[in-house]
């Protein structure tokens, strides 16, 4: 009976979490003029985020408080207990067989299958964003960067590999980065695995837990959980993990750490922050289990990095680098987002799945690190309350924008736990079964074991399509085919009419401007923006638009495309001084429906 009070607890924690739901609600903000969902409706952004912290925790307290004072027979008084990994050849051995399938399939990619017409918004954001560095050779005072800087302009690396950039070559690099991830996931588990002190068995539970983490970062996936952005988060956890499980002080781990402070900001505006609250929460851990020597190399790191910021970039870049940030940070709420349903209504069938997954992550979680059976090591234990915090604060990008896709993309971190403790259970459970032994007998010879294992991966990963391997013959054709593609060949007929069109109008002008939502038209064009504005929804009354005016008046493009196929942001009129500036100016010159192109009334 007193087992089952913690879960009747938490059962009745979410019950009362979904009651008081629509009572957690924080007054309407009446200053602001950004128009969206939550302005239509005048809800505070806020309120999906205390709502959502308060659904989690709130249980999660309940269980953790019930669970300490029915079973205290269970619970270990060495939650601190410190033990050093022990190294596995084995474990070793799985990591580099697991990150040669990896490779083996992305090079069995048929790319012919990722030559679909462009998306001209958001591939657009990363196409327009790294041509405007090239050509205004300015940072943030030549773009004002939707996603940050770096994560924007990513193509410069690409550019720096293949001396050359399209659209084939981004989608190619982007396809990379996701095999970047499977191979820094399986690094990760196998720091996870390695840290643990429970079981003999640990070829087979990570051979289980990763190779169910790395079908998060699938290559066929349009929106797959841990997506290319992810890639410095997974970078940071990484060596977060190596300085946890290290037996010495690893000053210049510790010191690179700290440099992701700016790093991952210089990359993305929102990873960057959630990676500055985990560094937080993490210099906090090094600080109780006073390991000192961690501790000050990071902050010297943290130091380090932006001293060399302001020591190297120009005070303007600076100053308007913080002023996209603070925007960023203050205005998407408000721009983009859309209420998060309450839970268990009508059509939230994926957002309380997210929440309870979230939750149940957190009850293994809690009997892992509370429980004196699985006598556990502090270390394992932090690195899963690591990647626990990481899935509430990524769960804020999914709490902004609630829709599938960002729900999806938020998902990776708490089921990667899921798949954890899935895997850790099974072992526990079955680790007397006669079947098990057998099986663990071909893990203990070695030739068995390397055998057996490349049939594993194999099986796992080719599963869909066997015969997709024998694509490896023509992986130097599949490249071509996505790298030396003619743009071109990304448009449909019209869109490619409409370009022609506008590049013939604007072939003398040094710069263009789109006051739509059609982000890709500047680079097909060829020619950077006239203003940093690259992105429409970023003109935004009392924020932005008063800059974007001036900009216009200063730099004076003859041609300005009005509308497009898409005007999502446009047609809120967040930007009504911009408009009503361009109508006053510019008249209509070419209606080439969906698209118009203005053209400036004292054009000579």
């Amino acid at each position: 009976m007193k087992k089952a009070i913690p879960w009747l607890s938490l059962i009745l924690g979410i019950i009362f979490s979904t009651i008081i739901w629509i009572y957690i609600s924080l007054p309407y903000d009446l200053t602001n003029t950004i128009k969206g969902y939550y302005s239509l409706n005048k809800i505070n952004p806020l309120n999906d985020t205390l709502r959502g912290l308060f659904f989690i925790f709130f249980p999660l307290f309940l269980y953790l408080i019930t669970f300490i004072k029915f079973n205290k027979e269970l619970i270990t008084k060495k939650i601190f207990q410190s033990k050093h990994t022990v190294p596995n050849k084995n474990i070793d051995y799985l990591c580099v067989i697991l990150i040669i399938f990896s490779f083996l399939e992305f090079y069995t990619l048929n790319y012919n299958n990722f030559l679909g017409s462009i998306d001209v918004h958001h591939e657009g954001t990363f196409l327009t964003a790294q041509l405007n560095y090239f050509s205004k050779n300015q940072i943030w005072t030549g773009t004002f960067f939707d996603y940050g800087f770096l994560g924007n302009s990513i193509g410069m690396f690409s550019h720096s590999i293949f001396d050359d950039y399209s659209i084939g070559i981004q989608r190619f690099f982007f396809k990379s980065l996701i095999l970047l991830n499977k191979v820094l996931i399986i690094l990760i588990c196998r720091k996870i695995i390695i840290s643990i002190h429970f079981t003999s068995k640990k070829e087979i539970l990570f051979l289980i837990f990763s190779l169910s983490s790395i079908t998060l970062a699938s290559f066929y996936e349009h929106v797959t959980p841990f997506h290319p952005r992810i890639f410095i988060y997974l970078i940071f956890t990484l060596l977060v993990f190596n300085i946890v499980t290290a037996k010495n002080n690893s000053y210049v781990v510790s010191f690179l750490a700290g440099f992701f402070s700016l790093l991952s900001i210089l990359f993305y505006w929102d990873i960057g922050t959630y990676i500055n609250v985990l560094l937080i929460i993490f210099l906090i851990y090094l600080f109780l289990i006073k390991n000192y020597g961690n501790f000050y190399s990071i902050i010297l790191g943290i130091l380090s990095s932006w001293i060399i910021f302001f020591i190297f970039i120009p005070g303007s870049e600076i100053k308007e680098f913080f002023n996209q940030y603070f925007i960023i940070i203050n205005v998407s709420d408000y721009l983009i987002g859309i209420e998060f349903p309450k839970p268990f209504s009508d059509k939230s069938t994926r957002h309380t799945k997210a929440l309870l997954l979230i939750i149940l992550s957190g009850v293994f979680l809690i009997n892992y690190i509370f429980n004196k059976l699985k006598n556990e090591s502090l270390e394992s234990k932090f690195l899963l309350f690591f990647i626990f915090i990481s899935s509430i604060l990524f769960l804020k990008s999914g709490l902004t924008r609630s829709d599938g896709p960002h729900i999806k993309y938020s998902s990776g971190q708490y089921t990667l736990l899921i798949f954890f403790f899935i895997s850790y259970y099974l072992i526990y459970f079955t680790n007397k079964l006669k079947f098990f032994y057998k099986i663990n007998y071909f893990f203990e010879k070695k030739k068995y074991f390397v055998t057996l294992s490349i049939i594993i991966c194999f099986l796992f990963i080719f599963q869909n399509n066997y015969f997709s391997f024998l694509n490896i013959f023509n992986s130097a054709k599949n490249f071509h085919a996505i790298t030396k593609i003619d743009d071109k060949e990304f448009l449909d007929n019209d869109y490619y009419k409409f370009i022609e069109i506008y590049k013939d109008l604007v072939k003398d002008e040094n710069c263009v401007q789109q006051f739509t939502d059609d982000n890709a038209i500047p680079y097909l064009i060829g020619k950077p923006t006239c203003t940093k504005y690259y992105v429409n929804g970023h003109i935004i009354q009392n924020w932005t638009e008063d800059n974007f005016i001036e900009e216009l008046k200063l730099f004076k493009p003859n041609y300005i495309v009005y509308s497009s196929k898409i005007n999502w942001f446009k047609n809120r009129n967040n930007a009504p001084n911009a408009d009503k500036f361009i109508l006053n100016n510019y008249k209509l010159f070419k209606d080439l429906s969906p698209w118009k192109i203005y053209r400036k009334n004292n054009f000579n």
